[in-house]
């Protein structure tokens, strides 16, 4: 497994919620890509992953619309895919020194 699909995994362990059967719709989805492209481009992608986890919750749930327990622990592929998507996309696009970072995580 690459340090970019680790990097991944850490978002999602990061942004872990209690367990839900539930899948995300694709405005959450978005909600959950631009904020995580947000605080990367905002803090780094370094600092962004290295926060713990009780403070990545607080930011969340201060800084968008959606409850830190909403986001599913095992998303589908199609909901990690969209993501994943939507978050380079938004890296490239705002802080396009950040994307080599996010990358190699």
């Amino acid at each position: 497994m690459n340090r970019f699909h680790l990097s991944l995994l850490l978002v999602f362990a990061l942004l872990e919620g209690a367990a839900q059967a539930n899948t995300t719709t694709r405005e959450q989805q978005s909600v959950i890509a631009r904020w995580t492209g947000e605080n990367i481009c905002e803090m780094g992608t370094d600092r962004f992953y290295s926060l713990p986890e009780e403070k990545v919750r607080r930011l969340f749930e201060s800084q968008t619309s959606m409850r830190y327990d909403d986001i599913p622990i095992n998303p589908t592929a199609s909901e990690r895919n969209r993501i994943t998507a939507q978050l380079t996309g938004y890296i490239t696009a705002v802080c396009p020194g950040e994307l080599e970072s996010y990358r190699n995580r």
